[in-house]
């Protein structure tokens, strides 16, 4: 009888124990996206032709109370492999497509082709902000595909936290905010950027690529989505998540044979596709052809696998004294690259936009990956 009882106590343990961490592991999101539940399809209807809504909550994408970013019918959240830097802010990403589109491949490191009436989502914020150690939600940016292209929007919350309210001044605000982060107080005034920051990190050049100048998504490309996410008490794919959802045609290729990003925090993975997958997300959206910065040699992509235009003992455009190459061997000092990743002077620190202070794991990422390399000399 004993040994029963202390069965079936250690049983309903068990049982406590996979609930308390199915909860946790369902804390960001909620699948919901069932036809049983929903058995009409999408509740979410938006006008393209009213967009851009005054209010966040306009578009639907989120039910319950707004700051939970808990997600609507086939709103789905997404994570790439590695995320941009934005002064250590940390970021809710969310797509959601008309009933019956999907997006087409086309090509490992470039957007997928989604169709017209995508949204993308994505919410800054900050945890354990000061001095009553809450969360705060500072700004929500919408991506919104339109029949003449994407289209920029943002959207900034409200003191109470209760409603994001889309930026008519275009021209940036200032945030200050002070949080503790793994036991570190950081102090920086939070800049939301104004509508030309965001089109020169978003934008094509019609000069360089064809079909004129446009907008583009950064994140969202083959190469940054080949990875596992937690979707709420099941671990998947997220592009073969996407695929069995509809959100992706037949034209995405096997798994495994995309040329894909990893974690750059991931210390199990080599240390150059770290480095690589780190600059690919921070800079290579401009160091591209058709970026804003495409016209200094360098290209940053993920996909470049020719060291030389990498940056390897390669000259910079702009003469630094001491830094003689963009990336300098064995020689972490002297390179172009460190230089600018580990100022703030803005003329002269990269990214140029984004961020406000230096991103010390970042920088200490590229010097040693640059260690790792054949000397200039």
């Amino acid at each position: 009888m004993k040994k029963y009882l202390l069965l079936l106590a250690t049983l309903i343990v068990l049982i406590l124990v996979t609930f308390a961490c199915s909860q946790d592991e369902s804390s960001d999101y909620s699948e919901i996206n069932s036809k049983a539940t929903n058995p009409v399809g999408s509740p979410i209807k938006i006008d393209l032709s009213l967009v851009p809504y005054p209010k966040l909550s306009d578009y639907q994408l989120f039910v319950g109370p707004l700051k939970d970013h808990k997600p609507n019918y086939m709103v789905i959240p997404y994570k790439p492999a590695s995320a941009l830097f934005t002064d250590y802010a940390h970021k809710k990403r969310f797509i959601w497509l008309p009933k019956g589109a999907k997006a087409s491949y086309n090509g490992d490191d470039n957007v997928l082709e989604f169709p017209v009436g995508t949204v993308i989502s994505k919410t800054f914020y900050y945890d354990h902000v000061q001095p009553n150690d809450v969360t705060k939600l500072i700004e929500t940016r919408l991506l919104v595909r339109k029949v003449d292209g994407w289209k920029l929007y943002d959207y900034i919350w409200n003191e109470a936290q209760t409603e994001a309210y889309l930026d008519t001044n275009q021209n940036g605000y200032f945030v200050p905010i002070t949080w503790i982060e793994n036991g570190v107080s950081r102090s920086i005034t939070y800049k939301i950027p104004s509508q030309t920051e965001c089109v020169t990190c978003h934008k094509i050049n019609p000069l360089q690529v064809e079909g004129g100048e446009r907008n583009t998504p950064i994140g969202p490309k083959p190469q940054n989505l080949n990875t596992l996410y937690n979707y709420g008490g099941t671990t998947r794919n997220q592009l073969q998540y996407w695929k069995n959802l509809g959100y992706i045609n037949n034209t995405l290729p096997a798994l495994s044979a995309i040329h894909s990003a990893v974690d750059w925090e991931d210390t199990s993975k080599p240390l150059d596709q770290r480095a690589r997958s780190y600059i690919d997300i921070n800079c290579a959206h401009c160091h591209r052809t058709g970026g804003h910065c495409a016209y200094v040699p360098q290209r940053f992509d993920f996909a470049n696998n020719d060291l030389y235009t990498f940056g390897v003992c390669l000259p910079p455009l702009f003469t630094i004294p001491n830094q003689p190459y963009v990336i300098n061997g064995r020689d972490p000092d002297h390179s172009e690259l460190i230089y600018r990743m580990n100022t703030n002077e803005a003329a002269e620190m990269m990214p140029m936009i984004g961020r406000s202070i230096i991103h010390e794991e970042g920088v200490q990422l590229m010097r040693d990956y640059i260690n790792s390399l054949q000397g200039c000399h």
